[in-house]
């Protein structure tokens, strides 16, 4: 027996060594920020193997936000034969469909926004009606949002002083702006690590519907590639499941390999901030639901953030979520 126990060993090493050497399916993952906690799956499945185990050879690109935004950056290779990834807010992403751009939402990481109006504690500013007269700090994809924030609450434009900020907390510490727009998940955690009190005021509460760090790709890659797409949704969820799992070490490796600018400090409050989001409308990994979608779209539409109709079948895309899920509306 001994000789076919060890032809059926050497087998079972043939076909690993195989399946290791087997050519991987190329696939650039364009993030819509530095490689921080808020992608902490991504950068875990890329380190642990998993994109690896699934066939997938990943090359993940960053931003500092001074780079072409991700809707753009994957519209300029829609037509690549090679796969393209794009991450984003859905507000963005629908403004992109609305202006042509052929791109569609396969799932989510993110099942609420982590976007906020950041004041400090001291300053009593704890509603948007209280910003009125005051100085708002905004970056470039943060226009479309304080317009739904003012109408949500019956106000104008012309009741605040908008200004454009640098991603630094500099502006709002130093008193050049009232509020500033950050992340629960970025900003807010690195103030309140540096010793300043501050107040939250929540887009989400505020009449912002929208996803938060939207997986997206050309529609056609994902007409032809759907398979592709699903093993990359499977294996960033076990990314996410690991990083949840060890979160010290997840906050290691990040400032190890890529946040040397930081800390693990920092990165391990990111990461714990970041978990709730995750599942908080399905238990299923990047799950998305139409009515999420439908009503992002319609305030897209009653605020008239986007020209023309917009549904969204023309955003929005299923078939990598019910691959992996079977059903997950």
């Amino acid at each position: 027996m001994q000789p076919v126990r060890s032809f059926a060993t050497a087998t079972l090493f043939l076909a690993a060594a195989l399946h290791a050497q087997s050519p991987k399916t190329p696939l650039t993952v364009q993030l819509d920020w530095k490689p921080t906690a808020q992608f902490a799956g991504i950068l875990v499945a890329k380190q642990q193997g998993f994109y690896a185990t699934e066939g997938l050879d990943v090359t993940i690109l960053s931003d500092d936000g001074t780079s072409t935004p991700s809707v753009d950056r994957v519209t300029q290779h829609a037509n690549d034969t090679t796969g393209w990834i794009g991450i984003t807010e859905a507000d963005l992403l629908i403004a992109g469909v609305a202006n042509g751009m052929p791109l569609k939402a396969f799932a989510t990481m993110m099942q609420t926004t982590p976007f906020a109006l950041l004041t400090l504690k001291d300053s009593g500013l704890t509603t948007l009606k209280s910003l009125k007269g005051k100085t708002i700090g905004l970056h470039d994809d943060g226009e479309k949002a304080i317009d739904v924030l003012l109408q949500f609450n019956g106000m104008k434009r012309s009741d605040v002083i908008v200004a454009k900020v640098p991603y630094s907390n500099e502006p709002l510490l130093s008193g050049q702006v009232a509020a500033m727009q950050g992340y629960v998940i970025d900003e807010a955690v690195r103030l309140r690590m540096e010793g300043h009190p501050i107040n939250i005021i929540p887009m989400g509460d505020n009449g912002y519907v929208s996803y938060a760090e939207v997986l997206f790709t050309p529609s056609s890659y994902l007409k032809a590639h759907t398979d592709v797409l699903a093993r990359f949704v499977r294996a960033t969820g076990k990314g996410w499941a690991y990083a949840a799992a060890y979160p010290d070490s997840t906050a290691h490796m990040i400032v190890g390999n890529y946040m040397r600018e930081s800390s693990v400090a920092e990165q391990s409050a990111s990461l714990l901030a970041v978990l709730p989001l995750l599942h908080t409308e399905d238990p299923h990994f990047g799950a998305m639901r139409p009515d999420t979608w439908a009503r992002s779209i319609e305030m897209f539409e009653t605020y008239k953030l986007a020209e023309g109709k917009l549904s969204a079948k023309d955003a929005v895309d299923y078939s990598v979520l019910e691959r992996l899920y079977h059903d997950t509306r």
